[in-house]
C-alpha cells in the first residue's frame, strides 16, 4: 500500500443525524448508570502500566472481542480531539484536515479523483461512488505479516465498489444499500432483483432521501473552504458551520460525554461562563441574527440527556468578559511562572471547579483530593468523589479550549483588530497545552512541591474562587434553561444556586482583587502524575 495522501475528519453532521447522536449519548448514559449501579462502593487499586496487552498486530484485529476490561465504560471523551493534536503536531500534520461535512463524503471525493483507496471500518463507503478504480479496505482485513521479530508488509483484502456492482449487473451499490436497509432478511439474489427494478412512488421518494447522504462533493470544498475550520476540534467546527449556514431549530452544540459519577449534577455545569464568552464571540462574529439568544448544549442533566438553553450575552458584557478573564489569567501567570504551563492551566481548571462549588453551595473538596489532579494521583485507590472531580477539571480546561479555538477562529477569520480586548487574551490562550499532556497529566517536567508551597496553591485556589463569587454577588450568573419534553414552556434555571427562574439574564462584568494571592516560595524538582482514569478503572 502507498503513502497516506489524506486524513479527513467529520467538521458537521447533518441535522438528520440528530436522532442518532441523541441515542448515543444516551447509550453512554445508561453504560455508565450500569456501572455505576454495580460498583456504588469501591475504592479501586491505581494501574501505574495502562498500556494495552498484546501484539502489534491485534491492534487491526476488530474481529478479536473487546477486552473485558474495557467494555464497563464509554469510549475516551477526548479522544478525537486528542487523536487531531497529535496528527496535527507530527508529520501528517499537512495532510489532517476538519472537514465541512461528513468525512465520508471526503474520502469518497479523494479516492474518485485519483483512485486511492479509502481506509475505514465504515462500510457506508462501498455505497458512495469512488469512481472506476476507487476501493475501500478496511481495518479488520488490515494483516500484518511478521518476519521474526519484525514486521516487514502489510496486506489486505481490498473492496472496490465499481467492480462489486459490475458483477451486480447494477450502475452502482446505492439502491442495493437501500433495499437491504428496507429489508435486512432478504437474500443476496432477492436484494439483486429489487435492486434492478423500478420502484413505486412513494419507495422512490424515500429512496431519494436516502440517497442524499450519499451525494457527491468535491474536495476543492475542503480545501477552499472560507470557514478556516481545518484545525479546529469537529464540535467547534460544527458550531461555526452552524453559525455560517444560518439553519433553522437554533444552534446546537453536543458536549462529549464525560466519565463521571451519575448521581451527581454534571460535570458541565462547570465553567459555563467560559463556554458563554466562548459562544458569544461566536455570535458576534460567526453571523448569528440579532434574534438567535442562546445556544443549545445537549448534555447529561441527571439521569437523561437533555438540550440545555445557554443564553448569549452582548457585545458590551463580552468585552468586559474577556478583559476580566485575561486579568485573572494574569494573576496567575504572573504569580507561578515558574511552574509548568499545565500545572498553571490546572490550578485554573481548579479555580473554576471550585468556584462551582462555592455558588452552588457545595463544600471544597479537601486539599489532598483536589491538588492529586493538579500535582499527580499519589494515593492507591480512587473512589466515586475522584472520578467525579477528575470530571469536572476536565470539564473546565475543555471549556478553555473551546474558548481558544473560537477566539483563534475569529482572529484568522474576522476583524478583531478594533477590540483590544481580545488580542490579549488570545495570546494568554496560546500557550493551553494539547489534551494528551493534560488528560492524564503527562508532564515531563520536574517540580518538588514542600507542604508548606501545596497549602498556599490550595489557599490561593479557594481564594480565587470566593474572590469570584464576591465580585458576582451583585450578578444574575450564567442563565441556561433545560428544555422540558413535549413543552412549550421553558423554565430559566440559575446554575449557582439551582433556583427555577424565567426571563433573560444580563451578567455585569466580573471584578479582580489582587489582595489575596497566596505567598510562598516554589522550588524544581520531580513531579509526580496523575493516573489514567480509564486505567484505574480498566480491570473492574
Amino acid at each position: 500500500m502507498s503513502s497516506s495522501e489524506q486524513i479527513y475528519f467529520d467538521g458537521y453532521l447533518p441535522v438528520a443525524k440528530r436522532p442518532v447522536r441523541i441515542s448515543r449519548l444516551e447509550g453512554y448514559l445508561k453504560q455508565t448508570t450500569v456501572f455505576h449501579a454495580n460498583h456504588k462502593d469501591f475504592r479501586r487499586p491505581l494501574h501505574q502500566d495502562c498500556s494495552l496487552a498484546g501484539n502489534l498486530t491485534d491492534l487491526f484485529d476488530l474481529s478479536r472481542p473487546v477486552p473485558s476490561k474495557f467494555r464497563g465504560l464509554p469510549a475516551a471523551p477526548f479522544l478525537v480531539p486528542a487523536v487531531l493534536d497529535s496528527l496535527t503536531d507530527s508529520k501528517y500534520a499537512a495532510i489532517t484536515q476538519v472537514v465541512p461535512g461528513e468525512a465520508d463524503s471526503f474520502c469518497a471525493a479523494a479516492a474518485r479523483a485519483s483512485g486511492g483507496i479509502v481506509l475505514t471500518s465504515d462500510s457506508d463507503l462501498l455505497v458512495h461512488d469512488l469512481g472506476p478504480a476507487g476501493a475501500v479496505v478496511f481495518f479488520d482485513h488490515l494483516e500484518l505479516l511478521q518476519n521474526g521479530e519484525k514486521y516487514y508488509q502489510m496486506s489486505a483484502r481490498i473492496a472496490q465498489p465499481s467492480k462489486i456492482a459490475q458483477s451486480l449487473n447494477l450502475q452502482n451499490l446505492c439502491q442495493f444499500a437501500f433495499e437491504l436497509k428496507e429489508n435486512s432478511s432478504l437474500t443476496l439474489h432477492e436484494v439483486q432483483r429489487r435492486s434492478q427494478t423500478s420502484m413505486q412512488m412513494d419507495r422512490a421518494r424515500d429512496f431519494e432521501n436516502f440517497g442524499k447522504e450519499y451525494e457527491k462533493v468535491s474536495t476543492d470544498h475542503a480545501s477552499n473552504s472560507p470557514f478556516s475550520i481545518e484545525l479546529l476540534d469537529p464540535r467547534v467546527s460544527e458550531m461555526i458551520l452552524q453559525c455560517r449556514m444560518r439553519l433553522q431549530g437554533g444552534l446546537h452544540m453536543y458536549m462529549p460525554f464525560l466519565i463521571e459519577d451519575p448521581s451527581r449534577s454534571s460535570a458541565w455545569n462547570i465553567s459555563t461562563i467560559l463556554r458563554t464568552l466562548a459562544y458569544s464571540i461566536m455570535a458576534h462574529y460567526g453571523g448569528i441574527p440579532k434574534q438567535q439568544q442562546s445556544i443549545l448544549e445537549h448534555s447529561r442533566r441527571d439521569t437523561r440527556i437533555v438540550p440545555v438553553e445557554i443564553q448569549l450575552v452582548d457585545y458590551t458584557s463580552v468585552l468586559r468578559d474577556a478583559e476580566s478573564l485575561n486579568t485573572q489569567l494574569g494573576v496567575l501567570w504572573n504569580r507561578y511562572s515558574s511552574l509548568p504551563t499545565t500545572i498553571i492551566w490546572k490550578i485554573f481548571g481548579m479555580i473554576e471547579v471550585f468556584s462551582w462549588h462555592l455558588k452552588s453551595g457545595r463544600s471544597f473538596p479537601l486539599q489532598r483530593t483536589a491538588l492529586k489532579f493538579v500535582w499527580g494521583n499519589t494515593d492507591t485507590s480512587i473512589s466515586w468523589q475522584d472520578i467525579q472531580l477528575s470530571a469536572q477539571l476536565q470539564a473546565a480546561l475543555y471549556s478553555v479550549r473551546i474558548l481558544k479555538q473560537v477566539l483563534t477562529y475569529a482572529s484568522s477569520c474576522c476583524e478583531l483588530g478594533s477590540d483590544t480586548h481580545f488580542p490579549p487574551l488570545l495570546a494568554r490562550l496560546k500557550n493551553f497545552p494539547l489534551l494528551r499532556d493534560l488528560f492524564p497529566g503527562n508532564d515531563s517536567t520536574t517540580v518538588i512541591i514542600s507542604d508548606t508551597d501545596i497549602g498556599s496553591i490550595f489557599d490561593f485556589i479557594r481564594n480565587s474562587a470566593r474572590e469570584q463569587e464576591s465580585a458576582e454577588l451583585d450578578d444574575e450568573g450564567a442563565s441556561v434553561s433545560i428544555l422540558p419534553e413535549n413543552s412549550a414552556q421553558v423554565a430559566s434555571v440559575e446554575e449557582s444556586t439551582g433556583w427555577v427562574t424565567t426571563g433573560s439574564k444580563h451578567r455585569k462584568p466580573k471584578r479582580q482583587s489582587k489582595n489575596s494571592i497566596a505567598n510562598g516560595p516554589l522550588s524544581k524538582g520531580p513531579l509526580k502524575h496523575t493516573n489514567n482514569i480509564y486505567g484505574m478503572l480498566s480491570d473492574i
